[in-house]
C-alpha cells in the first residue's frame, strides 16, 4: 500500500512536478517529490482524453506507488483547452465529462485529476478556445460533482487540483472575479498558480520570467500580486500552490542590459528567436494558416551549460533585488535572458513559508539539469 498525498496539510509544504508526456526524464527523481501531475490528457469535444501515451502513463504511476508518491493526470494545457467550456455548461455534458475522468482515474490507477483550463471565460487562452460568461461558475459545478463521483467510486479520497494563471477566474464581463463563490474554497484541493511566462516577446519591454514580487515596469503581474489576489477571492493560503518554471524566456533586444538597466526594449522588428534546441518552431493550434513562431523558452539545462557553463564568456549574468529574479545580456547577439536560479528559488521558497502557503509546483522536471540543481533546490520548503 501506499500512502495518499494529502496537499491540506500545512504543517509540511510539498512540492509537485509536472512531468511531460512527449519528454519523460529518464529516470525521476522521487525521493525529492511529493507528487507528480502527467501532462496531458486532452478532452475532444465529447470529453474523451487523448494524445498521451497510456502504457507509458501507466507505467509511471506503478513506479510512483512502488515509491510510496501520488499521481494526477493533467487534463487540458495551453493547447487542450480548446473545448472545456461546453464540457461544463450543462448538467448532461458536465456528467458525461466527469464520468470519464472517473474512469481514468481507475484506469491508470491514478491518485487525482489536475484541471489546467487555460482560461475560463478569456480571450487570452488560444484564440479558438470555446468561452461561455457563465464559465467560472460551470466549471465550480463541474469540479464539485467530479469531487461527489469520486468519493462514491473510490474508497481513498483522490486529489482535484486546478493550474491557475496569475489572474483570478474570470466573470460574465471577462474581468477577474475580486470575490469568488464559497464553494471554490473547498471545490480544490490546490490552486496551483502558472508563475511564469509573466513577461516576453509580447511586450513592449523585458521583464523577468517568473517575478517574485512587482517590478514597476509594463504593469507586470507577479507571484505575490496573485498569491494576494486568490487569497482575498476566498482560497485558503493552505490550498494555494506556487509555480516556479524550469526554464528561463528570451528575445533579442535594441539596448543593452546592464544592473541599473534590467528593462530594456525589445527588438520587434524580426520575428521572435530560436531559444535553444529544443525549442521548436510550431504554427498556431487554431489554423495551419498562422504564422510560424518560437516560443523563447530556454531550458534550465541549455542556460545552466552555455549562459553560466565555465566555458561561458558572452554572457554578462545579473540579479534584481526588487524583483528578486536573475537576468542575462548578450552583448554580441544583443540578446536578453530571464530566468530562474537556485537564489530566485530559495526566495519563493521563503515566501511560500511565510505566508503558510501549501507547497510549490514546478514545470517543468525535464529541464532541469543531470544534477538536478533546480529540483535540489527546491528541496528547501522541507526544512
Amino acid at each position: 500500500m501506499y500512502t495518499l498525498f494529502v496537499i491540506l496539510d500545512n504543517t509540511r509544504k510539498t512540492l509537485t512536478a509536472y512531468i511531460t508526456d512527449w519528454a519523460i526524464p529518464a529516470s525521476i527523481p522521487w525521493s525529492k517529490l511529493d507528487h507528480v501531475n502527467y501532462a496531458f490528457g486532452v478532452p475532444d469535444k465529447s470529453g474523451n482524453l487523448s494524445d498521451f501515451d497510456v502504457d507509458q502513463l501507466k507505467s509511471v504511476a506503478k513506479e510512483a506507488h512502488a515509491h510510496n508518491k501520488t499521481i494526477s493526470l493533467s487534463v487540458g494545457g495551453w493547447s487542450g483547452s480548446l473545448y472545456f467550456s461546453s464540457l461544463a455548461r450543462t448538467d448532461h455534458s458536465r456528467r458525461s465529462f466527469v464520468n470519464i475522468l472517473v474512469q481514468a482515474c481507475q484506469d491508470y490507477d491514478l491518485d487525482g485529476i489536475d484541471i489546467d483550463w487555460e482560461y475560463p471565460n478569456s480571450a487570452n487562452g488560444v484564440s479558438c478556445n470555446e468561452n461561455d460568461p457563465a464559465d467560472t461558475p460551470n466549471f465550480l459545478q463541474l469540479l464539485q460533482l467530479l469531487r461527489v463521483k469520486l468519493d462514491a467510486k473510490f474508497d481513498t479520497k483522490k486529489l482535484i487540483t486546478a493550474a491557475v494563471s496569475t489572474l483570478v477566474f474570470n466573470d460574465a464581463k471577462q474581468e477577474p472575479f475580486s470575490h469568488l463563490s464559497p464553494g471554490w474554497a473547498t471545490a480544490l484541493d490546490a490552486v496551483q498558480i502558472m508563475g511564469y511566462d509573466l513577461n516576453g516577446f509580447w511586450n513592449n519591454h523585458t521583464g523577468p520570467n517568473s517575478p517574485l514580487y512587482d517590478g514597476g515596469v509594463n504593469d507586470e503581474p507577479s507571484i505575490d500580486g496573485a498569491v494576494r489576489a486568490w487569497a482575498k477571492a476566498g482560497i485558503p493560503h493552505e490550498r494555494i500552490v506556487v509555480g516556479v518554471p524550469f526554464f528561463g524566456y528570451t528575445t533579442r533586444v535594441s539596448q543593452a542590459a546592464s544592473q541599473r538597466a534590467p528593462y530594456v526594449t525589445i527588438d520587434h522588428s524580426q520575428p521572435q528567436i530560436q531559444a535553444d534546441e529544443y525549442d521548436s518552431e510550431d504554427v498556431g493550434f487554431c489554423s495551419d494558416t498562422e504564422t510560424k513562431s518560437f516560443s523563447g523558452e530556454m531550458r534550465w539545462r541549455s542556460i545552466h551549460k552555455s549562459v553560466l557553463g565555465d566555458n561561458s564568456t558572452a554572457w554578462d549574468v545579473y540579479f534584481d533585488d526588487i524583483t528578486m529574479t536573475p537576468y542575462a545580456y548578450n552583448a554580441q547577439r544583443k540578446q536578453y535572458l530571464s530566468f530562474d536560479n537556485p537564489q530566485s528559488l530559495k526566495a519563493k521558497i521563503d515566501y511560500v513559508k511565510q505566508y503558510n502557503l501549501g507547497g510549490m509546483m514546478l514545470w517543468s522536471l525535464e529541464m532541469d539539469d543531470e544534477q538536478h540543481t533546480l529540483l535540489n533546490a527546491l528541496q528547501d520548503i522541507y526544512q
